[in-house]
């Protein structure tokens, strides 16, 4: 496999372990690291609301947040005309909390997460 492979699957792997720690520190729900109990302590499980978007919503949610990181991370690799696993991966980090922030502050803005 090229660098641009390894460097693709490499920051897919990394994001994917990291998007749930992610998930808490955007939404500030309780989620914690996929070692760590996940959503046992996220404000899914409350009575009341607000409950956190990619939880309550997980493919419209955390699964088109994961989707979109994925496009970018893709754009970034392949498309863009870089050299080295390094410079590759690293871009690829970059665009998984820009790509997944943004995706994450409109999304909880449509189901008014914030606004409760």
């Amino acid at each position: 496999m090229s660098s641009k492979h390894w460097a693709f699957v490499a920051a897919v792997a990394v994001s994917g372990v990291l998007f749930v720690n992610w998930c808490a520190v955007v939404f500030q729900c309780g989620c914690r690291s996929l070692w760590n109990g996940v959503s046992v302590a996220c404000n899914i499980h409350a009575a009341a609301g607000p409950h956190c978007p990619w939880c309550e919503h997980p493919l419209a949610g955390g699964g088109i947040a994961f989707f979109a990181m994925l496009a970018a991370q893709y754009l970034v690799i392949y498309r863009w005309s870089l050299s080295g696993f390094a410079r590759r991966f690293g871009l690829a980090m970059i665009a998984f909390p820009i790509v997944t922030g943004v995706v994450a502050l409109a999304q909880g803005w449509v189901w008014g997460y914030w606004s409760r």
